[in-house]
């Protein structure tokens, strides 16, 4: 894990030291043990470093080929590069040292681009080419954006960083807020790829590369997240017993591939399916003394302590937990701009910082449960929207009239209960699959787009879903395989996985993601619905899979099918206690008016039916205060 930025400049121009000095400064947490840089009149690469495999100088960055005409800079991990660097010495190439990222110098020498479809892991490099009189970057990214890349092409000129801060320290880079990314941030909570909050500044498709050349760039798809081929496709006819085979087998490859590392490695456990898995795999390694990691509550709605630490129990780890308190959340809010390159309106980052705070005292590598929940349908969103198939055939026309009464009446009415209602018959108005859709991503909280857009002093009215284009590819799939798709470019890319970034780095603690894997996702594509949503209950497949694990372990099996719990925090109580400060402060009337963004009656109205219990808008105001600390820190 690490950070990387770079400079490809007009060949009249120079890159300067100082600036590329500058770039590595402003990412420093996401590498704390070394810094590197590389100069070639107007290109230049910087690399910040947390040392994970090969500890000695020869495995520093940039790291380059025989002949120093190719060089690379590497945010990640290829975990099968043991099996490619062997293929690579016995086609010729000599390495220095045995770490992974040397593989990917001498996988591009031998297979050119076709190499990054060979790489198993996460990842995000820059590789400069100056081979044959020619100087070329090429920027790529794994397949499910695991680990981010940010960049911008102006003026003939490529910037490129891991995250948007390194950016905002060139001079020809405009801090100017892209109004669209901010109306479907204020919707889902997150940013969605591939644009930023910057205008002009972009992330990386994942899956993609991208070649800068004399002032052009090209690019183009190298892996998809699930080939749609094998998705719709007929489905294996496999007896349960064979495709949890399967699924076991997977699990082992992806956990020990993912164990390899130098420094002291753990796991989070939330006590839920996905954690409780990849412990319960550890343990079947022959992994002793796994050091696991839980944050707990005191308020019981929100609290899985108990549930993990009968599951570290069971399979024998160090366990840790911090008893979380409101103060310890609180002492976090004011560092998330610094944590965190763009606004996440998703309040559980908080937790996530505790959690990997909590982690890096023990050990550098944690193992995430991220990714279960999107490749094995175990999000309620997912099941509400699995029941809405033979809805979506009925004609909005016929719809909108009869639930657009029902909402008409339950907004003149005040309470939670008629809000929800409210909100449900917005849904059930949808006029195409796109909106429908964007409904379930990122949080049920937010008001329908329309009242969105008042919020804002901007015309938005042009704006469309972002992922319209997204479902126009997905058209042939089945209802069910769509909505895989649909959480795994969205919610997975830009809220889940950006979150476990970002706090990880915080902290300088890698954190990696085996269902994420090759193995994995192979078996996620391949495997008939029926036992990932089974009789109302999602994970079917990991849930029988942990209950035999408990089983063996002697352990109770009720762990392996309980409802799922979710991450949360009580932030709406919050906003009308000790949070008020924030409303006040950065949602004030006053302010929102000298900076013109958004308009001051319509959120004071949001603000107001909050606190008087009229209605709860905690996620969509914890949106709006992130945006504005944000703000108020880059801009």
């Amino acid at each position: 894990m690490c950070g990387i930025a770079g400079l490809a400049l007009n060949p009249n121009e120079s890159v300067e030291e100082s600036q590329l000095h500058a770039m590595a400064a402003a990412m420093a947490r996401r590498g704390p043990d070394a810094s590197g840089f590389f100069r070639r009149a107007n290109f230049g690469l910087a690399h910040r470093r947390l040392k994970i495999i090969d500890l000695s100088p020869a495995a520093a960055h940039p790291m380059f080929n025989e002949t120093g005409d190719v060089c690379v800079v590497f945010n990640g991990e290829i975990y099968n590069f043991q099996a490619l660097r062997k293929e690579l010495e016995s086609a010729g190439h000599r390495f220095r040292s045995k770490s992974d990222t040397e593989v990917i110098v001498h996988a591009y020498e031998q297979w050119g681009t076709r190499a990054f479809a060979r790489f198993n892991g996460m990842f995000a490099f820059a590789l400069w080419d100056g081979r044959h009189g020619k100087q070329a970057i090429y920027l790529a990214r794994d397949r499910f954006g695991i680990k981010p890349l940010f960049y911008t092409i102006a003026g003939g000129r490529l910037a490129f960083a891991s995250e948007l801060k390194p950016l905002m320290e060139i001079p020809w880079i405009e801090r100017k807020i892209c109004s669209e990314t901010l109306y479907h941030f204020l919707k889902f909570s997150h940013v969605p790829h591939p644009r930023s909050m910057i205008e002009g500044v972009l992330q990386l498709e994942p899956g993609h590369w991208l070649r800068f050349e004399d002032g052009v760039a090209t690019g183009e798809c190298f892996r998809e997240m699930m080939p749609q081929a094998g998705l719709a496709a007929k489905e294996q006819n496999l007896s349960e017993a064979m495709a949890l085979e399967r699924l076991e087998l997977a699990l082992r490859e992806s956990v020990e591939r993912q164990l390899v590392s130098d420094v002291p490695l753990g796991c989070f456990l939330s006590g839920g399916i996905d954690s409780s898995l990849l412990v319960a795999t550890c343990k079947d390694l022959g992994v002793n003394g796994l050091k696991t990691f839980t944050i707990g509550y005191d308020q019981a709605e929100f609290d899985e302590s108990a549930h993990a630490s009968r599951i570290s129990y069971a399979f024998g780890t160090e366990h840790f937990c911090f008893k979380a308190r409101p103060s310890d959340y609180f002492s976090l809010i004011s560092e998330i701009p610094v944590f965190f390159d763009q606004p996440l309106g998703d309040p559980t980052v908080l937790s996530s910082l505790l959690l990997s705070r909590l982690a890096r005292e023990h050990v550098t590598v944690a193992l995430s449960g991220d990714g279960g929940d999107e490749l094995f349908f175990g999000y309620p969103y997912q099941h509400v929207l699995s029941r809405m198939q033979t809805l979506a055939r009925v004609p909005a026309s016929m719809r909108g009239p009869v639930f657009g009464l029902i909402g008409a009446l339950a907004s003149q009415g005040a309470g939670t209960r008629l809000q929800k209602l409210q909100k449900a018959t917005d849904v059930l108005q949808f006029r195409n699959e796109a909106e429908l859709f964007q409904y379930f991503i990122g949080t049920f909280g937010p008001l329908r787009m329309d009242r969105l857009a008042d919020l804002l002093v901007d015309d938005v009215s042009a704006f469309t879903t972002p992922f319209s284009a997204l479902l126009a590819r997905l058209r042939e799939l089945p209802w069910n395989r769509k909505i895989e798709q649909v959480f795994l470019h969205t919610f997975l890319v830009d809220t889940v996985l950006a979150k476990t970034d970002r706090a990880g780095m915080a902290y300088g603690l890698e954190a990696r993601v085996p269902f994420l894997d090759d193995a994995i996702v192979e078996v996620a594509a391949n495997t008939a619905f029926d036992f990932k949503f089974h009789n109302g209950s999602g994970k079917y497949l990991m849930r029988r899979l942990l209950d035999n694990k408990l089983r063996h372990a002697g352990a109770g099996s009720d762990l392996a099918f309980r409802a799922k719990q979710g991450f949360s925090i009580p932030l709406r109580d919050w906003f009308r206690g000790e949070l008020k400060y924030l409303l006040d402060e950065y949602l004030g009337a006053e302010r929102l008016r000298r900076e013109g963004i958004f308009r001051p009656h319509a959120v004071a109205a949001l603000v107001s039916a909050h606190l008087s219990n009229h209605a709860n808008h905690s996620h969509l105001m914890w949106s709006l205060v992130s945006f504005q600390m944000w703000r108020e820190r880059y801009l």
